[in-house]
């Protein structure tokens, strides 16, 4: 819980440290989220509104942007530590936590906004609106998607523990198609996934080059004794290259 908070620190404090070169991803993605605002509603006009349809893209949302990512954090931690390898339990435990670090992020980002869901809206009027009058939070939970944050975040910790093109292709294939999911399933605006996206991408970012920068060592210990049954984790650090670690390719 204390690397979760700090991480929380750092992540609502990284604008303070942006420097001129993140101008040439910001400027960018500031644009493309303003055209997404602009076309928000115009867009959602293209998604169909069959049920059944819509409730298959929701429920595939859920598989690709939860259930995958939390089964694989449980797996890759389980074989880390039968196997006693440091480096798949290291993946599990941070791609947890990036995904922890991106939950406690949209929740506070939703309070924030306020959104009215294209699906949840009282009145058709005020679908996509900011704070609308007399709505309070949680009524607004749209910005941003919370699914897409936490797909793109375990995908980015994925993608950097094992950076093979092929792993980078089905961590960030599963985190676009919960994005395209959440659109078709008529939960979310294009601008709430594109943000979402971007700050699943960016959470992900962060967790792996502040806990994986140094080489990490994970232990992971199994207590049973009268009546209790739990487990031990002990984390330590030494201060040498990551890339020592050999990443499987």
């Amino acid at each position: 819980m204390a690397a979760v908070a700090r991480d929380q620190v750092g992540i609502l404090t990284s604008p303070t440290r942006i420097r001129k070169k993140d101008l040439t991803w910001l400027l960018p993605l500031a644009a493309a989220t303003g055209a997404a605002f602009s076309f928000d509603r115009k867009a959602l006009h293209l998604v169909g509104t069959d049920p059944a349809t819509v409730n298959h893209f929701r429920t595939a949302s859920d598989f690709t942007g939860i259930y995958v990512p939390v089964a694989a954090v449980g797996a890759f931690s389980l074989a880390g530590m039968i196997k006693h390898d440091n480096h798949l339990l290291e993946t599990g435990v941070l791609a947890g936590e990036a995904m922890v670090d991106a939950t406690i992020f949209v929740e506070m980002a939703k309070y924030a906004t306020n959104r009215m869901r294209p699906t949840n809206s009282g009145l058709a009027s005020e679908s996509g609106e900011f704070w609308p009058e007399h709505t309070p939070y949680p009524a607004g939970d749209s910005f941003p998607s919370g699914h897409t944050t936490v797909a793109f975040a375990f995908a980015h910790v994925i993608a950097d523990e094992y950076p093979s093109w092929k792993v980078k292709l089905v961590a960030y294939g599963l985190a676009a198609a919960t994005g395209l999911e959440r659109l078709g399933g008529r939960e979310h605006f294009p601008s709430d996934v594109l943000v979402g996206g971007a700050a699943g991408y960016l959470i992900g970012g962060y967790v792996y080059n502040h806990h994986a920068a140094s080489k990490n060592h994970f232990a992971l210990t199994p207590i049973v004794g009268g009546k209790t049954v739990g487990a031990s984790l002990v984390f330590s650090r030494s201060h040498e290259d990551h890339s020592s670690t050999g990443n499987t390719n």
